[in-house]
């Protein structure tokens, strides 16, 4: 039986499911505190992802609703679905005065969720958070253990993969109002990256074809004798 019909088959697959996550990085590339996602082969037959960790490039916005996190940590999101976590700084005030998200997803502080009644909001280096003269609470920022592999919910919020792994209080970081992370990879080297995939899949297909043909070819020479 000859293999390489179901190799080429089988890696086609599993360089589309590449192609995939490549796809979804390069249409967040814009996005504010963005993680990146990697796919390695655990073996022939299974492709795994994991969540890039690493800081992205910070830049000066000049508004001070945005807060860039230097360092380690993660910006506690209180959601539906329970706590989720993220990098993006992009912050705004809702209608019931709440610190949020750009989904309306309240960021906590240590004393919970942040109100705020005025317009002049400061927020310090280590997370204070000043409405006007008067302290209101201070951004809860968080850090996992070494270790601990993180996923993509959904909206840029992150979460951990197993259920039982909790955050401790981060301790190596600052934050820097009017300011925003960026996505942490390059969106040219993801582009080299997809273009190495595409040529990959299609090897995988001329296989596919070769192997049909000589199939064919075989039978129709076995159908005359």
């Amino acid at each position: 039986m000859k293999l390489s019909p179901y190799t080429s088959v089988v890696g086609a697959i599993q360089q589309e499911k590449r192609l995939d996550v490549i796809a979804n990085n390069l249409a967040n590339a814009a996005t504010p505190g963005y993680r990146k996602v990697g796919a390695r082969f655990e073996n022939f037959m299974e492709l795994q992802t994991y969540t890039q960790t690493a800081q992205g490039p910070v830049r000066r916005t000049g508004n001070p609703m945005d807060v860039a996190i230097n360092g380690e940590g993660y910006f506690r999101v209180q959601t539906d679905k329970g706590e989720r976590y993220t990098r993006a700084g992009n912050l705004t005030v809702d209608a019931q005065g709440r610190l949020v998200t750009p989904q309306g997803w309240p960021i906590l502080g240590q004393g919970g969720i942040i109100q705020i009644e005025g317009s002049n909001i400061r927020i310090g280096a280590e997370g204070q958070v000043y409405d006007g003269e008067n302290l209101v609470d201070t951004l809860d920022v968080v850090a996992f253990p070494q270790g601990t592999r993180l996923v993509h919910d959904e909206r840029n919020l992150l979460m951990p993969a197993d259920p039982n792994a909790f955050p401790l209080p981060a301790q190596n970081f600052t934050l820097e109002q009017g300011a925003l992370e960026g996505a942490n990879f390059s969106a040219v080297q993801e582009m080299t990256s997809m273009i190495e995939t595409m040529r990959i899949f299609e090897a995988c297909q001329k296989v596919m074809k070769t192997s049909y043909e000589e199939d064919k070819q075989l039978i129709n020479q076995l159908g005359k004798s």
